[in-house]
């Protein structure tokens, strides 16, 4: 990974994917081939992206114990508060605080191996299987500190899941296929929302703005470079920056000019597998913070179902898509399965970022160095 690059990325806008469907889908298929993400300007309610960025930025002001309130140690499906130096992205220690939450389940539906039912706060280990069994729950809202945070995350999201519904549908259309071809998997979408901050780094010690000393030629990270394990994501953000992208061999930064008027979107893991590699579950990172104030992030994961599988779709399908990038200049991170099962990518991506939380929580399971998540008997 050499070099840092300022291009820009493709600037789509989702109304043309209305009124010009055509003409979307192309420019779809040439930005999520070549690079993997784009810019795009959506139609979200007038002001509904400043109230979410807002919002966020509020409960990051609030006092700690009033944060801690809602805090994720006590939540088996990985919800709620994180504080700083709590997640780890490429085995190294994130430089934000966040919170985490996902779509909401009737957890009294919960399959397991056991008659008793399971609830996000007092699960039983070891009953709920599949593992991802376990990421069915409910949301802890901070509805006394801040009341408004619920209702405005809730509409932010059910807009930004209607703009990625037409994403995969233009997505089907770029690689040929009926437009309503994925609809099955999507039955029960499981989107997973973030809000991060990363505060400005003069606030820590250089030691734990890097925690390998080796890496002398890194700049300071506030998220280790990784690739999404999910199908879509579409990431709000301040204008403060610092999001990079990995493409043809070197990095490049992601613009903060168009402020809330466009999401920054790339493709994971499950697209890369349905697309048999055509479209790329490109590497990305986000550097320490050097302003002098927080950077606010707001990324929608958006999942098909959590037990839907992802296969290739058939070769011939695709025999008239032009292959226009080398085919040997994308980085990859090694010891990384791409699991076709979407909860299992799901369980995967949670268990590595978290490891306390699925150590205290989840301590029947065993996750093994390529993600995969297994029942710690069968490895005895």
């Amino acid at each position: 990974m050499s070099g840092i690059s300022r291009g820009r990325l493709a600037l789509l806008d989702i109304r043309c994917y209305y009124d010009r469907p055509k003409e979307f889908v192309e420019e779809l298929r040439s930005a999520c081939h070549n690079v993997g993400f784009f810019l795009l300007r959506h139609d979200l309610p007038t002001g509904l992206a400043d109230a979410q960025l807002e919002e966020a930025r509020s409960f990051f002001q609030l006092p700690h114990e009033s944060k801690m309130e809602i805090s994720y140690d006590h939540h088996p499906s990985f919800r709620g508060f994180m504080q700083m130096g709590t997640e780890q992205t490429s085995g190294r220690v994130d430089l934000r605080e966040q919170i985490e939450y996902a779509a909401e389940y009737d957890i009294t539906n919960i399959n397991t191996d056991d008659p008793k039912q399971t609830t996000d706060t007092n699960m039983t280990r070891a009953l709920a299987w599949p593992p991802y069994q376990r990421l069915r729950a409910r949301n802890p809202w901070p509805d006394q500190s801040q009341p408004s945070l619920k209702p405005t995350t809730q509409e932010y999201t059910k807009h930004v899941c209607r703009i990625a519904d037409s994403l995969r549908e233009a997505l089907s259309l770029a690689i040929g296929l009926d437009k309503h071809e994925l609809h099955s998997l999507f039955q029960e979408p499981h989107w997973a929302l973030k809000m991060a901050c990363y505060p400005p780094t003069q606030l820590f010690p250089l030691d734990e703005r890097n925690s390998n000393a080796n890496e002398t030629i890194e700049p300071s990270l506030g998220v280790g470079a990784h690739t999404d394990s999910n199908f879509l994501t579409l990431v709000l953000q301040d204008d403060v920056g610092g999001l990079q992208v990995f493409s043809k061999e070197e990095w490049l930064d992601v613009t903060t000019d168009f402020g809330s008027n466009v999401l920054v979107c790339n493709l994971g893991e499950q697209a890369e597998i349905l697309s048999g590699g055509y479209f790329r579950a490109t590497p990305h990172r986000v550097l320490a913070n050097t302003s002098q104030k927080e950077r606010i992030s707001v990324p929608i994961f958006y999942n098909p179902s959590l037990p839907a599988s992802i296969q290739p779709i058939e070769a011939n399908l695709m025999q008239n898509l032009q292959w226009e990038r080398p085919k040997d200049k994308h980085w990859k991170m090694s010891s990384n399965a791409m699991l076709t099962c979407v909860g299992d990518n799901t369980f995967k991506s949670l268990a590595r970022s978290h490891p306390k939380v699925f150590q205290k929580n989840h301590d029947d399971l065993q996750l093994l160095p390529d993600g995969r998540v297994v029942r710690k008997e069968e490895c005895a």
